[in-house]
């Protein structure tokens, strides 16, 4: 039956220790890339998506200055803050309650998130499988399962399991920043306590007990996280609820009775959300609408995919005159997911979190049940082997990507991964001297400024209001071609440094007016406070 599967304790002892070594080996490239920038340069502390990582940071940052509401740091106009985002801004609280750094919380939080990222998915898979051997398999094709990325590559060509989508992949997701494995940890958390409470036997209607409280305690943690992991589970749910529904001829008043809880705690959030993106608050309206985040074409996922998908066809084919009620969950799910990654809908390429957890099933399945069957030990071994070499480069590539990425930013001035040693100093003064003012910075320097609790005129493509535009104000002010943003933005603090005089060229950059308040200790950064201002 369905989620009444025991795990015994030798297993969670053999999950805990692989899961160990992975958490290391996600470890270790920071550890690396934090010891080449350590004489010049200072490492920033995120090497997937590092603008997205700083503007998480950022946030973190509000709520260490005590904040539990939400403000875009990003855009210079002033206004009031929303309930968003709690999950960094309560990180931000620990941090300074522990008197530690943002970023000392960040990694930690990550680093238990993974854990119970793997944990959960190990729960998960163990809800359709009886053999420990089969479960051992399908975890490991789950948590550490890419695609053909890595001979895309070969062509030059990105695909989404090479960290273009990294939520999608439960390894890569975990390298990424701290709610993505949080996310998927609780999302599977949340299937397993419904499949249990829908599907198990002796469980009647809700009551208060650990099942309703954990239900509840999901939910609140996937809302102010990834609420977008709701929708395409929640469809699932309604499949396997009209397929009871249908087959049973009795209307499911349990299943409704639990499913009602997640309903009840989501929401309020969903209400709240609606009032946020709307013409009452036109700031975050304009926010949303330019935080466009679509699929990539479906040749891309089916190469990233593939392998898994190829497996799950086999396995779902193998076992079709044997589904059961938890199947038709898993296929509506799929199927939800499919359209969902392709409906007029801004934020298509999230819904792939937690995609893989169907598809994860079905492919163990296919491997176990279907292809190893028919063969002796021996065989099934190699062939296992084999498997795992077909996938397994692309999540290596994956995670040593960055790190030879940090070299080549390191020769550049360094990128969105590292400040230099004045640029570091200069933002330390302006947060001691004059915190949360709006600062004129190059567009890389505009990423880190908010992580320090500055406002900037621009430093994220969809946390900036008329993102495209501010930026092309910034770099014409350091190229000298138009001078204006000063004024039009009413900028407090203007910073001159290398990513800067870059921007300028051979050209002259813009007069400032305005006296020079910060001068770094090598002469490399100077701050001006603009006249007026």
């Amino acid at each position: 039956m369905l989620g009444a599967r025991v795990i015994e304790q030798y297993e969670w002892r053999w999950v805990f220790t692989v899961s160990a070594v992975l958490i290391v080996l996600l470890l270790l490239p920071f550890v690396f890339v934090y010891g080449i920038g350590s004489d010049a340069y200072q490492f920033m502390g995120v090497l997937v998506n590092p603008i997205d990582g700083m503007s998480y940071l950022a946030k973190m940052q509000q709520g260490y200055d005590g904040s539990w509401l939400f403000k875009l740091a990003y855009t210079p106009e002033k206004h009031d803050g929303v309930f968003l985002y709690t999950f960094y801004l309560g990180l931000g609280h620990l941090a300074r309650a522990l008197g530690v750094s943002n970023i000392m919380i960040f990694h930690i939080s990550r680093l238990v998130g993974n854990m119970v990222m793997f944990l959960a998915f190990y729960r998960f898979v163990a809800d359709w499988t009886d053999d420990i051997s089969q479960r051992r398999l399908t975890w490991l094709l789950g948590m550490t399962g890419a695609g053909l990325g890595w001979v895309a590559l070969l062509f030059g060509h990105l695909t989404p399991d090479l960290l273009v989508i990294p939520e999608a992949f439960p390894f890569q997701a975990g390298y990424t920043n701290s709610h993505f494995p949080w996310s998927i940890g609780m999302g599977l958390l949340l299937v397993h306590l419904l499949v249990t409470t829908w599907l198990g036997e002796g469980i009647s209607s809700p009551e208060l007990n650990i099942y309703s409280v954990g239900i509840a305690c999901a939910t609140l943690c996937l809302v102010s996280m990834s609420p977008y992991i709701l929708l395409p589970v929640g469809i699932g749910f309604a499949g396997l609820f009209v397929w009871l529904w249908v087959r049973d001829k009795a209307f499911p008043r349990k299943q409704l009775g639990w499913g009602g809880i997640v309903i009840l705690f989501m929401l309020p959030h969903v209400v709240y959300d609606l009032w946020v993106f709307t013409e009452a608050n036109p700031l975050f309206r304009d926010w949303m609408s330019q935080n466009q985040t679509p699929s990539p074409p479906v040749w891309d996922y089916l190469i990233a995919f593939g392998p898994l998908l190829i497996l799950a066809v086999i396995g779902l084919w193998g076992g079709r005159f044997k589904l059961q009620d938890g199947d038709i969950l898993l296929i509506a799910w799929f199927c939800a997911t499919l359209v969902l990654l392709y409906a007029p809908l801004g934020i298509q390429r999230r819904f792939t979190m937690l995609l893989i957890a169907p598809v994860a099933v079905f492919a163990g399945r296919g491997l176990w049940r279907v292809i190893l069957a028919k063969f002796k030990l021996r065989i099934r071994i190699v062939i296992t082997v084999l498997v795992f070499i077909i996938f397994m480069p692309t999540t290596v590539v994956a995670l040593i990507g960055p790190i030879v990425g940090s070299f080549d930013l390191l020769e550049q001035g360094g990128g969105r991964y590292f400040m230099n040693h004045a640029e570091v100093e200069a933002v330390e003064w302006l947060a001691d001297t004059d915190p949360g003012t709006l600062v004129l910075a190059s567009p890389e320097m505009g990423t880190f400024l908010p992580v320090y609790g500055m406002r900037v005129v621009y430093g994220h493509q969809y946390e900036t209001i008329d993102a495209d535009l501010r930026k092309q104000a910034v770099e014409a002010f350091y190229a000298g071609i138009h001078c204006q943003v000063v004024e039009d933005e009413q900028v407090d603090y203007i910073l001159v440094g290398p990513r800067e005089q870059a921007l300028t060229g051979e050209l002259t950059m813009c007069a400032i007016h305005g006296n020079p308040v910060f001068t770094s200790g090598d002469g490399e950064v100077v701050i001006y406070a603009r006249d007026g201002g």
